[in-house]
Order: C-alpha cells, then sequence, then structure tokens
C-alpha cells in the first residue's frame, strides 16, 4: 500500500535536474510572486481596508521611524517615543505628516530589545527616497510586512506539501487566508507577524538538510538559534509558543521514521540539539537587551532591574500586584470555550478556536472509526505523524497562557491571533489528510 507520509520531491521539468539552483530560483520567485500577489490582491497593505491589531503598540514603531528618518539617535537605542503615553495615536500622524520632533520631546520604551523599528526605521528612509508622503510609505511597509509573511507562509506549505500531501498544504494557506487576526495583524509593524514564523522554518530547514545528507550539520542548529533571536528581538512574548513549534517539524520526522521501523534515537537527540540550540537564541536576545540597557541606563544594575521587571509582568511573577483571581484553567476556558472571536471567517460564515477544534476532534474520530472498520490499521497509524503536529500546534499557544496567565488575561486582542497563526492552520491541514486519508481507504477497499 502506499504510504501516507512520504518525503518527495517537488514535480519539475526534466531540465531542473540538471539545472539545480535555477529551479530553486526560478521557485523562490514565484513564491514571491505569489506574494505579492496575494498581498495586493487582499488589500493587505492598506491602512484600512482590512482593519488594524494593536494600533497601541504600533505607536511605537512609529515613534522610531520618524526619530531615524530625521537622523536623531537619542534616547537610546529602544523604540523612540515622544509623549508620556507611549501608545499615543498622535505619534502614527505626526510620521505621516514628517512632522520636525525635537529630540528632548522622545521618551524611550525600554521593554524589548526593538529589533523591528530599528529594522523598519532603516527600510523607511530607504523608502522616502523616491517617497516622500508619509502616508504611502506607511502602505508600502504594511505591504512589505504581508508580502514577507506570505512569502514564509507559501515556504511552510511548500514543505508540508512535501511530507504530507497537496490537502494538508491548501489546508494551512486556506487558514492564512481567511483567519481574520492574520488577515488583520500580518501588516502590522510593531509584532511583525512573518517573523513568528521562523523558529518553524528554521526546524523544517533542519530537518530537510536532515533527510537529504543523512547528517544534521551544526549550522542548521545554529540558524535555529538564529531565528530565535531574531523573534526575540521582536518582542519576547510567546516565547514558549515558538520554542514548543520550533521542535514541531523534527517531532514529525520522529513519528514517521517510528512508522517506517527506523530508528527515533537520532531525531530525539535532534531534538534536544534544537531546543538547546532555541534557547541559546533567546538567551543570546537578553544579553543584546541587557547591553542596550546599559548603554541607556549607564548602569548595569537598571539595565538588569529594567530587564527582569519587564519579563516578571509578561510571566505572571507578579500575579497579584497586577490582577487577582487569575487562573490558569480560567484562562484556558475563556480562550477555549468562552471566547467567540471567528478563527475562521467566509463571508457571513464564521467558526471560533472552540468550534473548529471541536470539529477537528469529532472528524479525527470519525475517520478513525472508519479506517478501523475497513481495517485499514496501516492509514490508520500512519495519520499520527499529523496528529501529533496538531496537538503541539494546539499547546504551543496555549503554554503561553499557562507561562503568562495574567498577560494572557489582560491581553485578550492579541491571543486568539496566537492561534490563528498555529492551531487554526494545524487544524485545517489535520482535515485535510483526514479527508485524504479516507479517500484512499475507500478507493482502495475490494
Amino acid at each position: 500500500m502506499q504510504e501516507l507520509f512520504s518525503t518527495k520531491p517537488l514535480p519539475r521539468p526534466a531540465w531542473a535536474e540538471r539545472h539545480g539552483r535555477l529551479w530553486t530560483a526560478l521557485l523562490a520567485l514565484g513564491l514571491l510572486v505569489c506574494s505579492i500577489v496575494l498581498a495586493v490582491v487582499l488589500r493587505n497593505g492598506s491602512t484600512y481596508a482590512t482593519g488594524s491589531w494593536d494600533d497601541y503598540s504600533q505607536q511605537l514603531v512609529f515613534g522610531r521611524m520618524l526619530q531615524m528618518q530625521q537622523d536623531q539617535s537619542t534616547p537610546g537605542g529602544f523604540m523612540g517615543v515622544y509623549t508620556e503615553d507611549w501608545g499615543d495615536s498622535q505619534n502614527r500622524y505626526w510620521y505621516r505628516d514628517n512632522a520636525p520632533m525635537d529630540p528632548a520631546d522622545f521618551h524611550s520604551y525600554t521593554h524589548q530589545s526593538g529589533l523591528q523599528g530599528t529594522a523598519l526605521g532603516i527600510l523607511n528612509k530607504v523608502y522616502s527616497v523616491f517617497e516622500d508622503d508619509g502616508a504611502a510609505r506607511e502602505t508600502l511597509l504594511y505591504t512589505t510586512n504581508a508580502v514577507l509573511f506570505y512569502a514564509l507562509t507559501l515556504t511552510l506549505c511548500l514543505a508540508l506539501y512535501r511530507a504530507a500531501g497537496a490537502l494538508p498544504a491548501l489546508g494551512w494557506l486556506a487558514a492564512a487566508l481567511l483567519a481574520p487576526g492574520i488577515q488583520t495583524g500580518m501588516k502590522d509593524l510593531y509584532w511583525c507577524l512573518w517573523v513568528w514564523l521562523l523558529p518553524v522554518l528554521a526546524g523544517i530547514l533542519l530537518c530537510a538538510v536532515t533527510l537529504r545528507r543523512g547528517h544534521t550539520p551544526a549550522w542548521t542548529f545554529v540558524l535555529v538559534g538564529l531565528a530565535c533571536l531574531v523573534r526575540c528581538m521582536c518582542g519576547f512574548e510567546f516565547v514558549s509558543t515558538f520554542l514548543i513549534l520550533a521542535e514541531t517539524p523534527l517531532v514529525f520526522c520522529w513519528a514517521t521514521a517510528l512508522l517506517r521501523r527506523l530508528p527515533g534515537r537520532p531525531w530525539v537527540l535532534r531534538m534536544v540539539g534544537t531546543g538547546v540550540a532555541a534557547v541559546g537564541g533567546v538567551l543570546a536576545a537578553l544579553l543584546v537587551w541587557l547591553c542596550q540597557g546599559f548603554a541607556f541606563f549607564g548602569s548595569w544594575q537598571e539595565s538588569l532591574d529594567n530587564l527582569l521587571g519587564a519579563a516578571g509582568s509578561r510571566i505572571s511573577v507578579s500575579d497579584g500586584s497586577v490582577r487577582e483571581g487569575v487562573t490558569i484553567p480560567g484562562v484556558l476556558y475563556k480562550y477555549f470555550v468562552a471566547d467567540a472571536t471567528p478563527a475562521l471567517r467566509l463571508g457571513s460564515l464564521s467558526l471560533s478556536l472552540g468550534m473548529l477544534l471541536a470539529l477537528t476532534l469529532a472528524a479525527a474520530a470519525v475517520v478513525a472509526a472508519v479506517l478501523a472498520l475497513l481495517r485499514r490499521r496501516q492509514t490508520l497509524a500512519g495519520l499520527a505523524p499529523m496528529v501529533l503536529l496538531w496537538v503541539l500546534c494546539v499547546v504551543a499557544p496555549a503554554s503561553w497562557l499557562v507561562l503568562s496567565k495574567v498577560h494572557s488575561d489582560i491581553h485578550s486582542h492579541l491571543i486568539p491571533v496566537l492561534f490563528q497563526y498555529s492551531a487554526v492552520p494545524a487544524s485545517l491541514a489535520l482535515l485535510g489528510v483526514l479527508v485524504a486519508a479516507l479517500f484512499r481507504a475507500v478507493r482502495s477497499r475490494p
């Protein structure tokens, strides 16, 4: 019987076998073109068409970009803001109007490294060479973020196609197009959702190189660490989520190896190495943050106190002083059961996260029962890698609710997007695998 899961090459013409690098370049160009088309057609670069997400935090980036636009370097290397309220919406309009600012009006937000503010500040200066209008540059920056998110999502879908087939890959892509939080949030200049995908893509690359070469080069682990470093320098929130997701490709390969009666221990060791590399990237980002703080405060102790205070408020160290009565079961219930925020939307039809997860579980139970009745034990066992991937993609965002229950309870506008970038697409991907498995079982029935 044909295996349900197999690592197979992408269909390509005969000349591509002789010109592998050219084929890779053309494939990358195709992904980029598709990403641009999606961003333009779905109007993800528009300031208003798809709505906005967490504009309050985004003001920090506008402040930093305006600061860099005017060649001002003080205060510090953090995100520059210039009102007493760091989320003042006036910042965005000053950016759009290219308003001249006095450096003395800036106040630093020192609770993260602010890589995205600096990187987008440089890109904003590049765009300003040929576009003086601030509103037009804002649209260009939004479009850039959306294109990068689509490009990385399509890359992930390509890997999923090679590992599990067309239906799960299409399911993951459909989620990115139908999840309202993703459609709104992908352009956000503060959160930069595309960097959220870097750790899992680094894990996928590690697996792909290992399968192709038969061993895991050291540089792939370094790449995992760098991906986590970049992700953390754009915000340490949700750290447990992307650390878990970086491991999901290796867990998938481990489960597939066991199904094929291949040694699983090498994959377990690679999981450990990936975890060490990922945590190393987080620690490196913390060191960068500490050094930034020293440059700003002039004292290692003040920098450390600032770092620990910011981190402590996010991982529920100071629960009592932030919000009383918040419990882990209560926060889990809030988002898995009570929250009616649409996880998927198609026209007037929508599904909440709880409804989608219940539908996925019900479909898995039905397909498992049918395969058992048809005595397709191999096909049923072949579902295990994708089921494990789905479980991890649900557990990963839920882990943040456990680690940071108070932050999660307060920032209720952020959490649905966290599930929509992992649990929701994984659910549609698993549904695709279930449909494919059922179809094959019924078709091959004597």
